[in-house]
């Protein structure tokens, strides 16, 4: 069985070039595409037990700058600091992994599979945010309670990998300062499904944006 650093090696040139060509900057297995109001990342993420692995993409809108820890570099986001992000699948049947070959011609096919999938479903929801930066306002509070399927189709088949309270953090950040109204809305939608003993990092922003008049 290669290494993923040998499978790295093996795909690093076919990968980074062509996305590049998409509009990504990057090499190796993390690539980023900067736009006005959202950033775009793909990552390719090894398996902890070797052998295969998957790839993630992500979306951060920007005017969500902070994690709920720290505050958030642009430049280097990756996919696993995106609000947004879901893993893709080479067979579109909920098989998110792509298994090492040790031959590099095998592998180069992998990577070309990879890129067919990214041209498919990614470059598609991309082009929807950045032709439309308003997209997340046609997100509903009653959407949220049915995220995976509601949501998603709101954002080009975008799905997500995260709860509905961290959803309803994100949007109430994203309409604190444009549409307070609708922020109050998300933020009272996230503390019912709270209780006393919730430990969620960002109540007390939420009951601050709940109680404002």
């Amino acid at each position: 069985m290669i290494s993923s650093t040998e499978f790295r090696k093996h795909i690093s040139k076919i990968l980074s070039g062509k996305l590049k060509e998409l509009g990504f900057k990057g090499s190796g297995f993390n690539y980023i595409m900067d736009s006005e109001h959202f950033v775009f990342t793909i990552g390719i993420q090894a398996s902890r037990y070797g052998g295969q692995c998957c790839t993630e993409f992500g979306i951060q809108p920007k005017t969500v700058d902070t994690n709920g820890y720290e505050k958030l570099n642009f430049k280097k986001l990756k996919y696993y600091n995106c609000e947004f992000r879901t893993r893709l699948s080479p067979k579109g049947q909920g098989d998110y992994w792509w298994k090492y070959s040790e031959l590099e011609n095998r592998n180069i096919e992998i990577a070309n599979d990879i890129l067919n999938v990214i041209e498919k479903k990614v470059i598609p929801i991309i082009d929807l945010f950045k032709s439309n930066n308003k997209i997340l306002e046609t997100i509903e509070v009653k959407d949220l309670d049915n995220m995976y399927v509601s949501t998603a189709e709101k954002l080009g088949g975008m799905s997500f990998g995260t709860s509905y309270i961290r959803m309803a953090w994100v949007l109430t950040k994203v309409f604190e300062k444009e549409n307070p109204a609708k922020s109050k809305e998300f933020a009272k939608y996230a503390l019912s499904k709270m209780n006393e003993k919730s430990v969620f990092f960002g109540i007390d922003y939420l009951k601050s944006i709940a109680n404002k008049n």
